[in-house]
């Protein structure tokens, strides 16, 4: 068969190949997880699952005084760049006599060149007579041949695209073998690797059965990758060898070497065209760079001893890209956090691939300002992004550029600010913030001040006083929009559904939570009955507001004079000093400072000024004088109407006049006003600076209710209260006489006749001494309103029709009568 019937279903080819040692790849993984019992092995640097013919830098020049790069980091390789080969350690395979030899395929697929070899264990360099498309190095450990190599290069067009198709195929299992080998150092899993697999090759992946042992699952796995591979069986030798191997690097490896499913079956024809052609007599092993400290590279292959009278030499191949850079650039201004990672948004030309960009090298952010660079830890987020790493920069704050080198030349993406995060320490309120936190006001826009909130991702609230809660998320806003640079305010809507403490938890990018104590506090105070008058003829008053939350106040100033006081929840008193020259008509406002608020609340207009208060000077009181009992100077009967006149300073308008009990005994209050009688009762004006009032104290008052009266103007208020007198309950005598009828040795018998006579309780001729009465009243036939009443008294009499005394009960004297024997 020759080269070029084997090159049409090598594409094919390799593509199975390829997916069939993933499948054998992740069947190690899950038989290794399955286990359980067996920790990650670590893979030590180095040649994993193989044996190291040395290590070397393998690197490339533009120019003789271009800086060295690392062949693999190379993303064009132009005519006239040197080729470097350096040795830093040769393993005992290699003789003194190993030579290495470099082949170049140029870019286009020209024809394969064959450069002269050197020494193996000494630094040799060669000149790319063209641009690189494909660099092969061939190793032998015992020397090589080169005769006749142009020639015979030029008559083989199948070695050059068998070249060209190995490098690639090496270049993708070199970074297999790389991650893996990485992977399983740090410990990583499986689940990563079966979406690598499926995003990477379009396979969609069976849901597996984790009871089922791990041949099963593997056959699973197999079958829906390759529907074709339906007599494969996961259980022969070299299978179940694959799936107990130490890790998954190595299995790869093993597979690149030779094992029954492997790379190498595309390189069959490769080989066998280099040992005919080129080196006749030399067995050819493939070989695979994995790497080692400081740019360095371990060329590793496998480890079997060579046939008798055959030489062996180690094919390493690199087909270099020859790429131009992407076109990007960071889009917008962007502002990042030191101390963390942070993705950063970029901008692709048309044409362009981000991936491309992982080939991009030394990364770094320069200061504009000037300064040493920093190491901004790239790594490439398709399709659109970068993430950097700052979690452990100790980076100034400032104004940085992102730049990196491609090949030989710089590339430059753009500006970066770099800020620490903010210092929530000092957190607090804006002024005036926490007055708007009140019970009851919904949700309320707050605004935060104290530290830059750029960085700021996630706010919640949650109740001071209840850990078992769970915190609320809240929106906020930022004036600028996340890392848009340094923002020192920021605004929360808050909820006030509730008085009480709570805490604001603010997190930046980072997580970490910052606690900001926060009062929601209860309804601001209200009062009901503004405005409060005060009189301007009065130096001390008292003041009186009524309302809600009157105990959240904890002192009232008032441009009106000095105020003190104390309050409960409805009603709040105290005394004002008016200050001198304060006239009737002004108007001053109460402020007041409540508990919790920062700013105190202003009442405007809340203290009215106005002209003296009414002041009762006289009064003179009236009865009717057929009463029949004598009246004390503060007694007002029940049951009779009276007459009083009021003189009162500072009358005018239309007052009211106010009657009620000053103690208990009230039946009923009085409010009245000139010319508007109500139930029996009434008042009118008397002359200038009086009042005439008539009505009957027992409407107003129990007996022993003592009857105050107020005049009310309006709006000078209420004067200072007056008594007017006792209500008692009066009896009524309309006859006495006395009959012949001894009641003693020296006293007759009475009879009174009138009404209300259970009140007598004796009876005599003076105010000391009297008799007492034993009998109760009857009533007399015909007059229901009437009494008769059988008393006792003293013979003989005074003097001729002497008047009577009776006592009251309760009373210690008697009361003089208007009736006589």
């Amino acid at each position: 068969m020759t080269g070029g019937r084997l090159f049409r279903p090598l594409a094919h080819l390799i593509g199975v190949i390829r997916k069939l040692a993933w499948v054998v790849i992740l069947v190690a993984a899950l038989a290794q997880y399955s286990l359980g019992s067996n920790p990650p092995l670590t893979v030590p640097r180095g040649c994993t699952g193989s044996v190291s013919l040395g290590t070397f830098r393998i690197t490339a020049r533009r120019s003789p005084d271009a800086p060295p790069l690392p062949l693999k980091s190379v993303s064009a390789l132009p005519a006239g760049a040197l080729l470097v080969w350096d040795p830093l350690h040769l393993s005992a395979r290699v003789s003194g006599n190993g030579e290495v030899a470099a082949l170049l395929i140029p870019q286009g697929r020209g024809a394969v060149i064959a450069l002269e070899p050197h020494k193996a264990a000494v630094r040799a360099e060669w000149t790319l007579p063209q641009n690189a498309g494909v660099v092969a190095l061939i190793v032998g450990p015992h020397g090589l041949s080169m005769s006749k190599v142009k020639s015979l290069m030029a008559r083989n067009e199948d070695l050059l695209t068998q070249l060209a198709d190995y490098a690639e195929q090496t270049s993708e299992v070199e970074t297999l073998v790389q991650e893996l080998a990485d992977a399983e150092e740090s410990g990583g899993g499986t689940d990563a690797a079966l979406k690598g697999f499926s995003s990477q090759f379009g396979v969609s992946m069976p849901k597996l059965d984790t009871k089922a042992n791990s041949d099963q699952q593997a056959s699973v796995l197999l079958r829906a990758v390759l529907p074709s591979a339906s007599n494969y069986d996961p259980l022969a030798p070299t299978s179940s060898q694959m799936q107990q191997s130490v890790g998954l690097a190595a299995s790869v490896a093993g597979l690149f070497f030779g094992n029954g499913v492997t790379l190498a079956a595309g390189g069959t024809a490769l080989f066998s065209n280099l040992k005919a052609v080129m080196f006749p007599g030399t067995e050819f092993r493939s070989a695979f760079a994995q790497a080692n400290e400081g740019n360095a590279l371990a060329l590793c292959t496998k480890n079997s001893a060579a046939k008798s009278r055959t030489r062996i030499a180690y094919l390493w191949a690199y087909r270099v890209p020859g790429l131009k850079p992407p076109v990007v650039a960071i889009a917008g201004p962007f502002h990042l956090p030191i101390g963390s990672k942070s993705p950063l948004k970029l901008k692709v030309g048309e044409g362009s691939d981000l991936k491309e960009l992982a080939r991009a090298h030394d990364w770094r952010l320069i200061p504009v300002a000037g300064g040493a660079p920093i190491d901004p830890g790239i790594t490439i987020a398709p399709p659109d992004s970068l993430e950097l790493d700052l979690s452990k920069s100790k980076a100034q704050a400032g104004e940085y550029r992102l730049v990196a080198g491609w090949d030989w030349d710089p590339i430059s993406l753009g500006t970066v600010w770099l800020h620490p995060y903010g210092d929530f320490s000092h957190v607090h309120l804006a002024a005036g913030a926490s007055d708007k936190l009140l019970e009851g006001s919904g949700s309320v826009l707050v605004k935060l001040t104290g530290a830059d909130f750029e960085f700021v991702e996630k706010v919640e609230w949650k109740k001071a006083t209840d850990a078992s809660a769970k915190p609320a998320e809240l929106h906020f806003a930022l004036p600028r929009g996340k890392r848009a640079g340094e923002q020192g305010t920021m605004e929360v809507d808050i909820d006030t559904a509730a008085h009480g403490t709570y805490r604001l938890v603010l997190a930046q990018s980072d997580g970490k939570p910052h606690e900001v104590p926060v009062t929601v506090l209860p309804p601001n105070p209200k009062v009901s009955n503004l405005p409060v008058r005060v009189n301007v003829d009065e130096a001390q008053q008292r003041i009186h507001l009524a309302g809600t939350g009157l105990d959240e106040i904890q002192t009232i100033t008032t441009p009106a004079g000095a105020i003190s006081g104390k309050g409960t929840k409805q009603e709040w008193t105290g005394e004002i000093q008016l200050k001198p020259g304060a006239q009737a008509g002004q108007h001053f406002p109460l402020t007041l400072q409540v508990k919790g608020l920062e700013e105190p609340l202003t009442l405007p207009d809340a203290i009215a000024v106005v002209g003296p208060r009414p002041q009762i000077a006289a009064l003179r009181k009236s009865a009717p004088g057929n009463l029949g009992v004598d009246l004390h100077e503060d007694e007002l009967p029940a049951g009779i109407t009276l007459g009083l006149v009021l003189r009162v300073k500072n009358l005018h308008g239309r007052p009211q006049v106010e009657l009620g009990c000053q103690a208990d005994g009230l039946r009923h209050a009085l409010k009245l006003s000139p010319d508007e009688p109500a139930g029996g009762s009434a008042l009118s004006f008397a002359g200038p600076g009086e009042l005439y009032l008539s009505f009957d104290p027992g409407a107003v008052g129990y007996p022993g209710c003592t009857i105050s009266a107020a005049v009310v103007a309006d709006p000078e208020g209420r004067s200072e209260l007056v008594k007017l007198g006792r209500v008692v309950r009066i009896p009524r005598l309309d006859q006495f006489t006395l009959t012949s009828e001894p009641t003693g040795q020296a006293s007759y018998a009475g009879i009174l006749k009138g009404s209300d006579l259970d009140l007598v309780e004796k009876a005599g001729w003076d105010t000391q001494h009297g008799l007492a009465v034993d009998a109760i009243p009857t009533p007399v036939p015909g007059e229901p309103a009437k009494q008769t009443l059988r008393i006792s008294l003293p013979w003989p009499a005074p003097a001729p029709h002497a008047p009577l005394y009776v006592w009251l009960r309760g009373e210690a004297e008697g009361r003089k009568t208007a009736v006589s024997y």
